[in-house]
């Protein structure tokens, strides 16, 4: 039995959205800013969620979702570039490159200097380190997921499987074939050699073109059960991502959770692509907000639940607000400016029809 995949003329939302991927992406946000990473307030002592399930399984594994985010960002730009071999008849690469700058650089900036002011002083703040995140070199630099925004070191690694995919799509045919099923094996054999954190751009590649893989193949996975594609997403609550078991992670449970998401179109709710929306600068405010919330209260609420979890709830408002005030004044129209602008003074004359998403 085949199953109907939401598509964009079946979406209830924006032309061309995929609006339960958004709904997702909203979700995994969530995991890894307000659950993940808010044990960075208070100590195992006085973790208000140590015994709640499946909260307790994200406290400690929530990380794992940044490779749902590389997945959902292959699965779109196949959606998005692939579809009609839009990559090479409508998009140039000057095209491709400032919808990337457009989309991730004024929010990341912005970030970026508030943390670099927050942590000026420590050893690890300095004039090298900030350029290099600046300039999407975040995972070179040493301990880079701790180093200044540290959630920052997934955005490198989504610039070099941008640029990866840029390659292969342009390329086209075999080529692309090709491409996507070489840098699914390097991903692969990197976290297999190496481990979940010393192998963070095999991690990327992996994850990204697993999502482009999927996209692609998705007439012929209709017919995959839903039973089965839960039993898939339920997979790394019974094999925990550790060392080499990230691999079925990431080749098994989060595909299937893209494929049961564009089953579900209550994750395209108004509330779900709220958070979709704002998913990004939930991503990058998560960890400032944090670092102050630590500075304030220090170690006031050490071996105390209830006011570990009053804490909690004034970032999880606060990263909120702040996401959702950044998303509307900085976030969204610095991409439009920057997208308007390239179209009246730098975009070639390309076919009819081109455009810029402004999404992607």
């Amino acid at each position: 039995m085949s199953v109907r995949y939401e598509t964009p003329q079946s979406s209830r939302h924006t032309t061309g959205r995929l609006a339960s991927l958004d709904g997702l992406r909203g979700i995994a946000a969530v995991v890894v800013g307000l659950i993940f990473h808010a044990r960075m307030i208070y100590d195992p002592g006085s973790d208000p969620f140590a015994r709640v399930l499946p909260i307790g399984w994200f406290q400690v594994y929530g990380w794992s979702l940044v490779d749902l985010f590389f997945t959902l960002s292959g699965f779109i730009f196949a959606h998005c570039y692939l579809e009609g071999a839009r990559m090479r008849s409508t998009v140039t690469a000057g095209d491709f490159l400032v919808a990337r700058i457009a989309r991730l650089w004024p929010l990341h900036l912005a970030t970026l200097a508030y943390v670099a002011f927050v942590s000026r002083g420590w050893p690890e703040t300095t004039v090298e380190n900030i350029a290099l995140s600046a300039m999407f070199a975040h995972v070179f630099l040493e301990n880079s997921t701790d180093v200044l925004n540290g959630p920052a070191w997934s955005l490198s690694v989504e610039a070099i499987c941008y640029a990866v995919f840029a390659l292969a799509a342009f390329a086209g045919g075999r080529w692309l074939q090709g491409i996507t099923i070489a840098a699914i094996l390097a991903g692969v054999i990197s976290i297999w050699v190496f481990g979940v954190w010393e192998a963070l751009i095999g991690r990327g590649l992996a994850g990204f073109f697993i999502g482009v893989l999927l996209c692609r193949s998705l007439p012929v996975l209709a017919r995959v059960p839903t039973p089965a594609l839960l039993l898939g997403v339920l997979l790394p609550f019974v094999f925990p991502p550790e060392g080499r078991a990230l691999i079925a992670t990431v080749a098994v449970a989060w595909p299937c959770a893209i494929l049961l998401a564009l089953r579900t179109p209550a994750l395209g709710g108004r509330l779900f692509t709220w958070l979709g929306d704002r998913s990004y600068a939930i991503y990058l405010v998560h960890v400032p907000v944090y670092l102050v919330a630590k500075n304030l209260i220090g170690d006031a609420n050490a071996g105390s639940p209830g006011l570990s979890m009053l804490a909690l709830l004034a970032c999880w408002i606060a990263i909120l607000a702040i996401a959702n005030t950044l998303y509307r004044i900085l976030e969204r129209p610095a991409q439009r400016a920057i997208l308007e602008f390239y179209r009246q003074h730098c975009k070639p004359a390309t076919p009819s029809g081109s455009s810029l998403r402004e999404r992607v």
